[in-house]
Parts: C-alpha cells; sequence; structure tokens
C-alpha cells in the first residue's frame, strides 16, 4: 500500500512538475480534479500537491527506494530548505530504518550540523 500510494503521489508531482509551463494553476486544478476522484480532499490538499512536485524534483534519483520510508517523513524532509541536510537524512532513516518519530528526532537534534 505505501508503495503504490509514494509511486501514486511521485507520478502526480512529476506531472505537475511537466505541465506547470503549459497550464496556470495546475496545482489548484490538479488538487479538485483528484479530491472529486478519490473523495479525499484532505490527501489532495493544494499544499500535499505542493508536496507531490517538490517530491518528484527532490528525490527522483532515488525512485527504486521510495517505498522505505512513509508520505510523512517525505514531507518532512521537503521542508529542510538545504538539499544537503534532505539527503543526510534520509540516508539515515535509510540506514536506521527510522520512522516519522525517529526522523523528527535526528533532525531537531541536528544531527547534520555535528559531523
Amino acid at each position: 500500500m505505501n508503495q503504490s500510494k509514494l509511486y501514486f503521489f511521485w507520478k502526480i508531482g512529476k506531472s505537475i512538475y511537466e505541465n506547470q509551463t503549459n497550464y496556470p494553476n495546475i496545482i489548484q486544478k490538479y488538487s479538485k480534479y483528484y479530491s472529486y476522484r478519490y473523495g479525499n480532499s484532505s490527501m489532495f490538499s493544494r499544499r500535499n500537491m505542493y508536496f507531490m512536485k517538490k517530491f518528484y524534483i527532490n528525490f527522483p534519483i532515488f525512485y527504486e527506494k521510495l517505498n522505505y520510508i512513509t508520505w510523512e517523513q517525505y514531507q518532512l524532509l521537503l521542508l529542510l530548505p538545504n538539499i544537503k541536510e534532505r539527503y543526510f537524512y534520509f540516508f539515515l532513516s535509510l540506514l536506521f530504518h527510522c520512522d516519522y518519530q525517529e526522523t523528527y528526532s535526528l533532525i531537531m537534534n541536528d544531527y547534520y550540523s555535528r559531523i
């Protein structure tokens, strides 16, 4: 379930990214469309659509590892402004098989700055 959901979000993010120049307000349009189609407006909110786009942009090279952490962990990582820091915590989460709370704790304890 998690892998297919993450792949679905990754594909939506890819579609948003590839079509953003052709369609104004694409995030809003996709949000309305997917909310109507799947009936879950919170899962397909504009904020989540923005995260899906960011998800595709920031993690395309790790496609085969998408299912090793949760969507909530990806959202947490995408909030980090520094891409090196984002990948650092991504790999730590993979290495230690972290759940959301553990990934959050790593970030809050600022392990990246300690190296």
